[in-house]
């Protein structure tokens, strides 16, 4: 019997269901997009809501959860159909409190950062309503990159005092980045989509940077499902992120193990419109 309990103990540590959101909508509306429409777009919405334009259900999930793509895995059991990806959502709700986007001049990264995680949550509660989403939340000990301060420290200049941004351009098929008013978790959000793997920042590095940073395109096909795998595809002139990273910014990415939650898909529902 003791040997039961510690063995559903220690299988509800590792598998757990994701906290509730502590936010929510008052009305909801979800419609299929428009066929033609080839822009996927996530903003503002009516009333300080959100307002989503042919978003796929795996896009609504990574948003809502603040997570990559390859984080979000199928449960045993779980066959994930193909609309899960391929089909689009416009997708708009009103807040159930009140949300004022920040002044002209005063929408910094840090201002921003908690309005947009209640806009997650409530996301949340659209994805558990409308498309009976269910997940698990597991914690799995993953390849990772860390961002540290290079030999010399860092290179990064302090954002001009323009009022603008927050804001971070990134083409990965051209290998460019373009920063204004950007703190280093947009930096590690983007680097973690380009390298198929979390990053997280151990820089010691604060405040908030303009920077253009340029390097030689790569694909990078690892993440969880498939870590190992770093397969340069284009082959061009320039340096590559790693180099580039490190002579540009005065940063390196510094390969790592470390622990990576993935969600778990148990169930998911094509949504009724409205």
């Amino acid at each position: 019997m003791r040997s039961f309990l510690l063995l559903a103990f220690s299988l509800s540590s590792f598998a757990q269901t994701p906290p509730e959101p502590k936010y929510g909508y008052e009305v909801a509306s979800i419609k299929k997009a428009d066929p033609a429409e080839r822009s996927v777009r996530i903003g503002p919405g009516p009333q300080g809501g959100l307002r989503t334009t042919n978003t796929s259900l795996m896009t609504l999930i990574t948003f809502a959860y603040d997570v990559r793509d390859y984080q979000v895995l199928d449960a045993p059991g779980w066959a994930r159909p193909g609309w899960v990806k391929s089909e689009g959502f416009d997708v708009s709700f009103t807040p159930d409190k009140p949300e004022a986007l920040p002044k002209p001049g005063e929408a910094t990264a840090a201002a921003m950062q908690p309005m947009m995680e209640r806009q997650q949550q409530r996301m949340q509660a659209v994805l558990r309503d409308r498309f009976g989403l269910q997940l698990r939340v597991e914690t799995r000990e993953l390849p990772i990159y860390a961002i540290v301060q290079a030999k010399g420290g860092s290179k990064l200049k302090s954002a001009a005092a323009s009022g603008k941004g927050p804001s971070m351009q990134t083409n990965p098929q051209v290998g460019e980045m373009t920063a204004v008013g950007a703190n280093m978790r947009m930096l590690t959000n983007v680097f973690s989509g380009i390298l198929k793997r979390p990053v997280v920042d151990e820089s010691g590095v604060d405040g908030t940077f303009d920077f253009k940073l340029q390097w030689k395109p790569d694909a990078f096909a690892g993440g969880p499902e498939n870590p190992q795998i770093e397969a340069p595809a284009i082959q061009l002139e320039g340096a590559s992120i790693f180099t580039a990273v490190s002579e540009q910014l005065g940063l390196k990415l510094e390969p790592r193990k470390g622990p990576v939650k993935v969600y778990l898909i148990v169930k998911a529902e094509r949504p009724t419109e409205n």
